[in-house]
């Protein structure tokens, strides 16, 4: 079976690359994961994409603009969700999903989902990659994932998020807590037979951390690459609040602050951000090419 590889997601990332490789990567790119969210109460497009032509639209847009790959979900994680039931997430997703995959036969299409059910039905309709927020909080994930020669994301955080657990990491130490959180999740997928190749990690910025906290965990991102080389890890800071406090030059244009952060996450060694408007990141990416 050939699995999905995010290193050769990677070296075709020829849109948006931002120059030669750094000494803890053999990637080329950095590529742009556009969004397209199935839901109706996402904290920025809720509603838009529920309508599968709208999706479709919305997705050919996004890999116009750079995106190397789109991400859909149909469930909204925002602060104070509402956790959807899988049959539910279901009837959201598939015809959105579908949509997406006739308009964008080339591009891989990643599922944002916590559960194994909905991500077999997603990748048995031609998903290439579970984004699991939850990083294998459902057990049956990983089979799904390795079974289907999919590529994995694992996002650290989930269980502070939703209140699963406490927090024990005190500021000044949340580099270690989420580079350490990334580890096991790494260790559980690699012990059910995910191939190193196929899984990439998220330190879920904006998950289980204040406003002031993201900033430390981007400072502490450089040493989470060498730890997880030769692991790409990709960020999903796209419009989050926290965003207008860490760049208040950007006045206030959600978008314009998601492309400051962009650039800083990639000096420091990221290759895959999951981002709303993927135009205004990738121009952010060529002045950061520009200048190295």
């Amino acid at each position: 079976m050939t699995h999905f590889s995010f290193r050769d997601l990677l070296n075709a990332a020829t849109d948006c690359a931002v120059g030669g490789a750094s000494a803890e990567s053999d990637c080329r790119g950095f590529a742009l994961a556009g969004i397209v969210n199935a839901t109706p109460d996402s904290f920025s497009d809720g509603g838009l994409n529920l309508d599968p032509g709208a999706a479709a639209r919305s997705a050919r847009r996004l890999v116009e603009e750079g995106a190397a790959m789109i991400d859909v979900g149909a469930e909204s994680t925002r602060p104070g969700f509402r956790p959807v039931e899988a049959d539910e997430e279901m009837k959201r997703l598939m015809p959105v999903l579908e949509a997406v995959l006739a308009e964008c036969p080339g591009t891989p299409v990643s599922v944002d989902t916590r559960k194994a059910r909905v991500a077999r039905l997603a990748l048995a309709a031609g998903a290439r990659i579970v984004n699991d927020q939850s990083a294998l909080g459902d057990p049956e994930m990983a089979d799904v994932v390795r079974e289907a020669g999919a590529g994995l994301v694992l996002m650290h955080g989930w269980d502070v998020h939703v209140g699963a657990v406490v927090r024990t990491a005190a500021p000044g130490a949340l580099g270690a807590w989420v580079s350490d959180g990334l580890a096991r999740a790494l260790d559980r997928a690699l012990e059910a037979g995910v191939p190193e190749e196929s899984i990439c990690l998220d330190p879920g910025f904006g998950f289980g951390l204040r406003h002031g906290d993201n900033a430390e965990v981007l400072r502490a991102l450089p040493e989470m690459v060498r730890r997880f080389f030769p692991i790409p890890m990709l960020v999903g800071p796209s419009r989050k609040h926290f965003l207008a406090a860490m760049y208040p030059e950007s006045g206030g244009d959600a978008d314009a602050a998601t492309a400051l952060f962009c650039a800083e996450a990639f000096a420091a060694g990221a290759r895959i951000a999951r981002v709303h408007a993927p135009g205004v990141v990738a121009e952010a990416m060529r002045r950061v090419r520009s200048s190295i």
